[in-house]
């Protein structure tokens, strides 16, 4: 049976199945859902646990061998089999359709693989294992379910949160999992058992804003120059990616130039996802620089990004620090940008 990493939980409540396959291209959510049937196992007694790994070569016999054998420590064992990229093969899909065919009583097998596509699910080891046991797909999340996710995340560890701080603290991770379950712990250990508010996220995962990518474009739209260009030299020395914080400005003067322009504002909010500060914040941007100024901004980051990709000459960092200097309503030294 095919269940989503959500469902997991509940399944494991109502017993163990002989094999699961945990398979996708999310490592958070696949190494979850991995870990939560490794402590079901062992709270049912699957004390003994043995690691095959198929991607460093390995005798697909040692599969069945393993599992007919009579365990000297523990009755109930945990066999994890870790596919990773590779591909079980003629062999290896013999091995787990035949496994699944007569799985040992006292024996779960644990099937880690990324991504398998739709070629590799028509086989006979991937149905047999759908036949047997269970098989959890793990995909990214689209943006349109980070809040959803965030949310369950937070009521897993026992807190409660405004919609708007829910909201903030999706946009801010842009996608990243791992960073958003690293902020849900960090709020468990600051908010308590209090409602988590905006400012509660912002105090949480913006306590290192001088060298936030994120909070750069903030800084240099509230006219504040000279903090926004020491921040952007703090995420330079700090090893940062040009390329990263070229994309943040970027994607923040795309909202500006929007709204500048007057296009509907649900589609710019929407879009970009923007919560009531910083929708604030941009709109009085786009008033006070105007959109011709802006186009001109955006024109600019361009060019950042072809010095980066090595198709222009030019230093990225002195053009990101004229842009920052732009934004905030500065003299940016720069004649592109005047």
């Amino acid at each position: 049976m095919r269940r989503r990493p959500e469902q997991l939980a509940a399944a494991l409540d109502k017993g163990l199945k002989p094999v699961y396959l945990v398979t996708g291209d999310e490592p958070l959510q696949r190494l979850e859902a991995e870990d939560a049937i490794r402590s079901a196992a062992r709270r049912q007694g699957y004390g003994e646990r043995v690691v095959f790994d198929a991607a460093t070569g390995m005798d697909w016999n040692a599969l069945r061998f393993e599992a007919d054998s009579l365990s000297l420590f523990a009755s109930r064992r945990l066999i994890d089999l870790r596919l990773g990229e590779a591909k079980p093969g003629d062999a290896g899909g013999e091995a787990i359709a035949g496994y699944c065919e007569r799985p040992p009583a006292d024996v779960v097998l644990i099937i880690a693989a990324a991504k398998i596509d739709r070629k590799a699910q028509q086989t006979a080891w991937f149905r047999a294992i759908e036949a047997t046991g269970d098989i959890i797909e793990v995909w990214p999340l689209k943006p349109e379910q980070m809040p959803g996710w965030i949310g369950n995340r937070l009521e897993s560890r026992g807190l409660t949160a405004s919609a708007g701080a829910i909201r903030l603290l999706a946009d801010r991770v842009e996608g990243n999992l791992p960073a958003a379950a690293q902020d849900v712990d960090k709020l468990a250990l600051l908010c308590g058992d209090r409602t988590i508010g905006e400012g509660d996220v912002l105090a949480a995962v913006g306590d290192s804003a001088r060298y936030d990518i994120f909070a750069l474009a903030d800084t240099a739209f509230s006219r504040k120059a000279a903090q926004a260009v020491r921040m952007l030299r703090g995420l330079r020395d700090e090893g940062a990616e040009a390329v990263l914080v070229c994309w943040a400005l970027t994607r923040e003067l795309r909202a500006a130039c929007l709204l500048a322009a007057r296009q509907a504002p649900e589609a710019v909010i929407g879009g970009y996802r923007l919560f009531p500060p910083r929708e604030q914040l941009l709109r009085g941007a786009a008033r006070r620089l105007g959109s011709a100024a802006l186009y001109r901004m955006l024109l600019f980051a361009t060019g950042i990004d072809r010095v980066i990709k090595g198709l222009d000459r030019g230093d990225p960092w002195n053009d990101l620090t004229a842009l920052c200097l732009a934004m905030a309503g500065q003299p940016p030294g720069d004649p592109r940008l005047t």
